[in-house]
């Protein structure tokens, strides 16, 4: 196991938010458990877990690039977009 597969591991979760996943579709949820790869497995787990929850915590805070995109929907007349 490497950082750079945790980061990896960490984007996927995130882009899984964006596409509209939930959480229990993390992909390493559903791996048989083995126990030579098992601490490997769960370390990718937490490492995706926590890209989706930080992607959808994002998304929830009024702030930053998704609140600037609701005020531009709703002067425009717009629909807002959905999170």
């Amino acid at each position: 196991m490497n950082f750079e597969s945790l980061l990896n591991s960490q984007e996927r979760g995130a882009n899984a938010r964006i596409l509209g996943l939930s959480a229990a579709d993390n992909p390493y949820a559903d791996s048989a458990p083995d126990c030579r790869h098992e601490e490997d497995r769960n370390a990718l787990y937490e490492a995706w877990a926590f890209g989706w929850a930080i992607e959808d915590t994002v998304r929830q805070i009024d702030t930053g690039i998704y609140g600037f995109l609701r005020v531009e929907a709703a002067l425009a007349g717009l629909r807002a977009p959905q999170t």
